[in-house]
């Protein structure tokens, strides 16, 4: 069942906590991402130097993939061809510790820890209100990165990673402190996060390489019966809503259709026919102005087409109106147009291309008539017009 149901709800949003443990003290390292599909965004890096600070700021709504690294994590290479490696392997008492193992062709690659670690750090989160789905121990799992970041040697936490044929071989200390930055897709790491990285890879992609003690499964289990629970109690709630506003709605709708109804029988039959008829003559008489384009813009903005398209380049119109007021507007006041006019407004230095244009305006199909109002030439040689044109029909 939490199979079918994880399916369906998928946890596309968590936060990865890296500690490291020092001589000391401990560092609390945040990776805050969020899953789009196959895609994994990182939302923000963040790190801190204690608990206190970590668990103020950490965002409690989120499930956590804990990490755990640096003083008391053992990391081991197990070689298959080994019989003391394979013997020491076979007595580990999984029991007692906290693991997790990057198995190669050759080897098997293991970080581990005594169990006290790992529970220390999970009843802390648990008072704290945080909630841990998962828990992985060491940075060996940045090796799942190899593809990405296609180098030899990489640094993760305090290990240097070797590779031979993008197969992890061996392993070292890496004493030097200095962080190293390695660039994924669009997205800058430092070695100190980027074993969290490799962690949220297995996390969504369980590869079978990876082996690790398994913690328990009835946190993830709660989280996702959880969220499917709050996805349908939203569900149903805005189902309800929708249901009590149709609901309202056809009440409303119904309600007035039965007020009409009553009114009709109230009225005798002539005067309902005398309303019936006022009624279609206003229908009619909103069609006949619809039709000849007073009540849309379409209709009217073909003059401004028509004759703005066959304006000549050394020509400026500064003004185009398709039936101008007579006056401004004024408060209390009717507005009246200019009906079947259209007045132009501009200035031209060719005065032979304006009367060009002129020619071809009078010409014009739609036009009933063409007047010059008036053609002037100012100081600087430019000559400003004002024409008049009226309409055939409107």
């Amino acid at each position: 069942m939490i199979q079918f149901v994880s399916k369906i709800v998928k946890l596309n949003k968590l936060n990865v906590v890296g500690i490291i443990r020092k001589d000391n003290g401990e560092t609390f390292n945040v990776l805050s991402i969020k899953k789009n599909g196959d895609k994994i965004d990182i939302v923000s890096i963040s790190s801190y130097e204690n608990y206190e600070e970590f668990s103020k700021n950490i965002d409690s709504k989120l499930p956590i993939l804990l990490v755990v690294d640096g003083k008391g994590i053992l990391n081991k290479e197990v070689n298959f061809n080994n019989e003391s490696d394979i013997l020491w392997h076979k007595n580990i008492d999984h029991s007692s510790i906290y693991f997790t193992s990057l198995k190669t062709q050759q080897s098997s690659f293991m970080s581990f820890c005594r169990k006290n670690i790992v529970v220390d750090y999970t009843d802390k989160f648990l008072k704290s209100k945080l909630t841990i789905i998962d828990i992985y121990i060491g940075s060996f799992l940045t090796a799942l990165l190899q593809n990405a970041i296609n180098e030899q040697t990489i640094k993760s936490g305090e290990l240097l990673l070797q590779f031979e044929n993008r197969t992890l071989y061996g392993f070292s200390k890496e004493v030097n402190l200095i962080k190293k930055q390695y660039q994924i897709g669009k997205e800058s790491i430092s070695s100190e996060i980027i074993p969290l990285y490799g962690v949220l890879l297995h996390f969504y992609l369980q590869q079978k390489e990876i082996s690790k003690s398994q913690t328990n499964s009835l946190i993830k289990e709660e989280i996702i019966y959880k969220k499917l629970f709050n996805f349908f109690g939203v569900f149903m709630l805005v189902s309800f809503l929708i249901a009590l506003l149709a609901s309202y709605l056809l009440t409303g709708y119904y309600s007035s259709k039965n007020a009409e109804l009553n009114l009709e029988n109230v009225y005798s039959s002539q005067s309902y026919e005398m309303i019936t008829n006022l009624e279609k003559q206003k229908e009619n008489k909103l069609k006949i102005l619809n039709e000849t384009g007073f009540l849309t813009s379409k209709f009217l903005t073909f003059y401004s087409y028509d004759i703005l398209k066959g304006v000549p380049k050394d020509i400026s119109l500064t003004q185009l109106s398709i039936l101008p007021l007579y006056e401004n507007v004024k408060q209390n006041k009717k507005v009246d147009f200019e009906t079947k006019t259209v007045k132009l407004l501009g200035e031209t230095n060719n005065e032979s291309s304006l009367n060009s244009w002129i020619d071809l305006l009078k010409n014009t199909e739609w036009a009933k008539n063409f007047e010059i109002l008036s053609i002037k030439r100012d100081k600087k040689g430019l000559t400003h017009f004002e024409l008049k044109m009226i309409l055939k029909d409107v």
